[in-house]
């Protein structure tokens, strides 16, 4: 049995949980495009592509410690079309996933193994990241109401108005 055989368990769930999170997160993304909310499809777009690289570091180091990847997801898509419980989703996503990586941190140290640690460190840090902009869009949403949807959507149509305008329609305005 490989030594680090706890620390390769602990990131093959690390890494299905990054999987099903960042097609969450993709899935609200083409969303909110379709809905013309730009900025919040924006974040959860690059929010999706942060979890991907997360995904990578976590197979890096399993394969490091001479273990295999496992790309099984923990979960199925959500089919949410509704901002607030879209967002309302990602906030328990996230928190869970920081809870779930502390302790698995705290079990690699455990285990000896403080690079594995470290890592799960590093993303938990970049998991809070996720945290706050989703809470704070959240609490946007909450205090602002659809107002705040429609000015994205006015932002998204004012874009590709301007996209298609010539420079000297750009200079008239």
């Amino acid at each position: 049995m490989n030594k680090y055989q706890t620390s390769i368990e602990l990131l093959n769930k690390a890494v299905g949980l990054e999987i099903a999170t960042s097609m969450q997160y993709m899935y609200f993304h083409i969303h909110c495009e379709d809905m013309g909310y730009k900025y919040l499809a924006k974040m959860f777009r690059q929010t999706s592509i942060q979890e991907m690289r997360h995904i990578e570091e976590f197979s890096e180091r399993i394969l490091y410690l001479q273990g295999d990847v496992d790309f099984n997801v923990p979960f199925r898509i959500e089919h949410i079309q509704d901002v607030e419980q879209m967002l309302s989703l990602a906030i328990r996503l996230e928190e869970q996933t920081i809870d779930d990586y502390n302790a698995w941190a705290r079990a690699c140290s455990e285990a000896s193994d403080a690079a594995t640690h470290h890592l799960f460190e590093e993303v938990i840090a970049e998991e809070e990241g996720h945290l706050d902009h989703f809470r704070t869009e959240f609490d946007n949403l909450k205090a602002y109401g659809m107002n705040y949807l429609a000015l994205q959507s006015i932002a998204q149509s004012k874009s590709a108005t301007d996209a298609g305008m010539s420079d000297w329609e750009k200079d008239e305005e």
